[in-house]
């Protein structure tokens, strides 16, 4: 086991390190340089995930409001950099998959998707206001 993850971990150095194979067709990667990029693939999505992603820089990290709105795109299943188109898109996806309507039969997973839905809303909400200030 041991053997492949330094295999992995030297050919995403190799890989890191050079642009060649950044700039190949997939088809024409070897197999270690194609798993090396699905790993750097992987580490630049966490990265963009985490709080401190590009949308948040610096002291704004420990501002409570921006803590706040990055919650809110969480809710909504978002990177904290996403657009007002995004974001609505997310929301009515959302909203479609866990409309109460669609538990009315079981009464506590009626409750539990109108909690959810009122949250999602409220992140919705409050998100629009962030990024349309004006209302335009």
């Amino acid at each position: 086991m041991s053997n492949v993850v330094s295999r992995l971990a030297t050919a995403a150095l190799r890989t890191l390190t050079s642009t060649e194979a950044s700039h190949r067709a997939v088809a024409e990667l070897t197999d270690e340089e194609l798993e090396a990029e699905l790993l750097r693939r992987r580490r630049l999505r966490a990265s963009s995930r985490s709080i401190g992603g590009p949308s948040l820089a610096g002291a704004e990290r420990d501002n409570p409001a921006q803590k706040q709105l990055v919650q809110y795109y969480a809710n909504l299943e978002l990177p904290p950099y996403a657009t007002a188109d995004e974001v609505k898109r997310a929301y009515r996806d959302l909203v479609r998959r866990y409309h109460p309507d669609k538990h009315a039969g079981d009464a506590a997973r009626h409750k539990a998707a109108t909690e959810l839905v009122r949250s999602l809303t409220t992140a919705y909400d409050e998100l629009m206001r962030f990024l349309d200030p004006n209302g335009t």
